[in-house]
């Protein structure tokens, strides 16, 4: 049975050994008591890892490198601060692959957790993804008990859990962004492919939430994500979701991880439309496979004129992240009628110069091989690749770029070809 402890009487050295491998929730479910007071204790506690996902607090510190070695599988967030200092490694996995690489090596598992108002009922509230397998794997599971945190479907044990501390604190926010007047002309693309009866999966950021925004007109469709965010829980909301058409979780939105505004954390609290669901289901093959029309909306850094797109790293950082793109993408081109769609701008301001992102050669990796290429959407217009020869591919590439650097790619490609 699980004891309480006070916070100010928490002494990680009783938990976690040296060399042990910790890991918590991540955005919006990390413990952030814990992990404060975990940092505090580093020296105490001697050398140990950290395995963290995306940061949103002040956790990611190269301050505390001293002591800590962290592992993360993005290099988004707050977790730029370490890429930029060096100080972070990469575990260049994709997302569906976490929980097997992970539950044999997390030694103490750090959670947020939600208590029914009724009691005695516990929820992983704001994640679900790779930390439901955690808590039957880790050696240790702490809890912070947040009095705050939406109690949702992804319910845990009071008997997985060793030791509760509780809170009463707000939970951190990703708050939208105003679309600029080129995430709004993409996600208008975008949205144009989009038909009624499609099962909808959304990246982060700016443009899938635009895209979201345009979808309300839409009948029967359905979620099915890793990341719920604003602009789905509008659809939601405004009647466009219905999950109705989907063959498994009929009537119901399958999300892994909430992602978002106050808002939207008040909006899963106890709402039983959405299912919080681990990665395994969320990442399916399988599953997605399935699914009606499956378009899953993400983005990339940089796509070259093959098809190949990076969505890791830029001038040498890494500032993205492997992350789930690619089990979608091939979920998405194993539905029927399914549209794998990525989604970016076809420029970026870098060190005061305007770079196209549509390259004729990647200057990072190759995330997403020509194989798996999809249906490039930027400003200028859609360029489906699936059917196309590597000619024809450049071709229908340079004609979505920025018109004023397209000889250049053109020239780029006779250079390179």
């Amino acid at each position: 049975m699980a004891r309480i402890i006070e916070l100010e009487a928490l002494d990680f050295a009783d938990f976690v050994l040296p060399g042990d491998v910790v890991c918590w929730g991540q955005a919006a479910a990390e413990p952030l008591p814990l992990t404060a007071r975990l940092m505090a204790q580093r020296g105490h506690v001697g050398g140990f890892s950290a395995f963290i996902g995306i940061g949103l607090g002040e956790t990611p510190d190269p301050a505390y490198t001293d002591r800590v070695g962290f592992t993360s599988f993005c290099g988004t967030g707050t977790n730029r601060k370490l890429a930029a200092a060096g100080a972070l490694a990469i575990l260049p996995v994709h997302y569906s692959d976490l929980p097997g690489l992970l539950s044999g090596r997390v030694d103490v598992l750090l959670l947020q957790v939600a208590e029914h108002p009724d009691g005695g009922r516990f929820s992983l509230s704001c994640a679900c993804d790779y930390v439901e397998t955690l808590v039957r794997s880790a050696r240790v599971v702490i809890a912070e008990v947040n009095r705050r945190a939406p109690f949702t479907s992804a319910e845990i044990g009071a008997a997985d859990i060793n030791a509760l501390i509780l809170t009463d604190r707000p939970l951190p926010e990703l708050a939208r962004s105003v679309p600029t007047s080129v995430e709004g002309a993409i996600a208008e693309h975008v949205a144009s492919l989009v038909p009624d009866g499609a099962t909808l999966q959304f990246g982060l950021g700016a443009v899938p939430d635009c895209v979201a925004d345009l979808l309300s007109d839409r009948r029967n469709l359905g979620l099915h994500t890793g990341v719920l965010s604003d602009g789905p829980m509008g659809l939601i909301r405004a009647g466009a979701v219905t999950n109705v058409m989907k063959p498994h979780h009929r009537g119901v939105t399958v999300a892994g991880t909430l992602l978002g505004s106050h808002e939207l954390l008040e909006f899963a609290h106890l709402n039983p439309a959405i299912a919080m669901r681990p990665i395994s289901v969320t990442h399916s093959l399988a599953m997605l496979a399935q699914l009606p029309a499956f378009t899953a909306i993400n983005s990339a850094l940089e796509v070259d004129l093959t098809g190949q797109a990076n969505t890791e790293m830029v001038g040498g950082r890494y500032v993205g992240t492997i992350g789930g793109a690619l089990d979608f993408l091939r979920g998405a081109r194993a539905s029927a009628g399914g549209l794998p769609i990525i989604a970016l701008p076809s420029t970026a301001e870098v060190k005061g110069q305007h770079r196209s992102r549509i390259v004729a050669r990647l200057s990072g990796p190759a995330t997403i091989g020509r194989a798996d290429a999809a249906i490039i959407v930027t400003e200028h217009g859609i360029a489906d690749l699936r059917s196309l020869t590597l000619a024809q591919r450049a071709e229908a590439l340079i004609a979505i770029a920025d018109p004023t650097l397209r000889d250049d790619l053109h020239e780029g490609w006779r250079s390179n070809a």
